[in-house]
């Protein structure tokens, strides 16, 4: 990655809305037809499409399983017709040098909508990717709304934490496998991916931190839509701040007039609190060598306005598409 395309940011330098407008990919700077529709039918027929969901297992970090989480596995057709599978054939199928990117999902996702989403995702990257076949895995976990609202998501927030926690576990194993993963999430899917990130490198979620020796330096690319989390979480001694110690690159796709990430601080109910996901990120802790993380970021409120649909990152000239398929290659290249 070069650095017309992408921005360093100094770890110790604060970063506010007007520091990203500095460091956001102008249209001049992507490839030429980049916003434009998939013009292929099928994805890439090489790419392998997993289901992992953790729907039948506790979402309660204080009960849940870090040693040997029973997930639930399945193989998809670009269809979404299921193959049940196991964690054993999963791991037994990774291949060193063939990149996994792992899909996570955000709030209000039923286990139907979940594939949906996360087959069109991949359908949007895969059309527009130039490298070899990957392993695409839909991480699907219990986000479906229950209860009234207030209560409900405030509660799948504090999913999120276990759900860090589970996909670190799987994170490990991909590592062991020596396997280059790739991580996307939208929403509160963000805050599961940042947290799996942290709690690899031995961080605590919910009181919680995986049964296994840490993990740093996994240079692991990380791609964010709107994400929810909250603006100082990547920051030194932060929540969620070992998990730059094992970024490579991380896309940012954010928007400044998101109607549901302005009012992120009623999750806590702690005013002035503000998300990534709405163009307010202070710092960033540095990697583990002492080293800056890259970050490629896009303001995307000029074609979005004040919605929170992850598919029209997707669909307008904010080329998610594109973004997410570069990173996606990169792990081809780099690893």
């Amino acid at each position: 990655m070069d650095a017309v395309d992408s921005a360093l940011v100094d770890s110790s330098l604060p970063i506010d809305g007007s520091v990203l407008s500095e460091t956001v990919l102008s249209d001049t700077m992507l490839p030429a037809g980049a916003a434009d529709a998939c013009q292929i039918e099928e994805p890439l027929a090489q790419d392998r499409i997993w289901l992992i969901s953790t729907r039948r297992i506790t979402s309660n970090v204080c009960c849940a399983d870090f040693e040997q989480p029973r997930f639930s596995v399945s193989r998809l057709s670009a269809n979404g017709c299921q193959t049940p599978s196991s964690m054993d054939e999963y791991l037994g199928e990774r291949l060193p040098g063939r990149p996994t990117v792992v899909y996570v999902h955000g709030y209000r996702f039923t286990s139907s909508e979940a594939i949906r989403r996360g087959l069109r995702v991949h359908r949007e990257i895969a059309c527009r990717r130039a490298a070899g076949p990957i392993d695409w895995v839909i991480w699907s976990w219990p986000s479906a709304k229950e209860k009234f609202i207030s209560h409900d998501i405030r509660e799948k927030a504090k999913f999120t934490d276990t759900q860090g926690l589970y996909l670190a576990w799987l994170l490990k194993k991909h590592l062991g496998c020596g396997v280059p993963s790739t991580l996307i999430g939208y929403s509160f899917g963000g805050r599961v991916v940042t947290g799996s990130l942290h709690a690899l490198a031995g961080g605590s979620l919910g009181g919680r931190s995986l049964p296994c020796e840490p993990v740093v330096n996994a240079r692991i690319d990380v791609g964010l839509v709107a994400p929810a989390i909250e603006k100082d979480w990547l920051a030194p001694q932060d929540y969620h701040s070992l998990a730059t110690s094992n970024i490579d690159q991380l896309l940012l796709l954010y928007n400044q007039k998101d109607s549901v990430l302005k009012r992120y601080w009623l999750i806590d109910m702690v005013r002035g609190t503000m998300a990534i996901g709405f163009g307010r990120l202070q710092s960033f802790a540095p990697r583990a060598d002492g080293s800056r993380i890259w970050l490629r970021a896009r303001e995307c409120s000029t074609w979005i306005g004040h919605t929170h649909d992850e598919l029209d990152y997707y669909e307008c000239p904010c080329s998610a598409g594109s973004e997410m398929a570069q990173l996606v290659d990169d792990a081809l290249f780099v690893h």
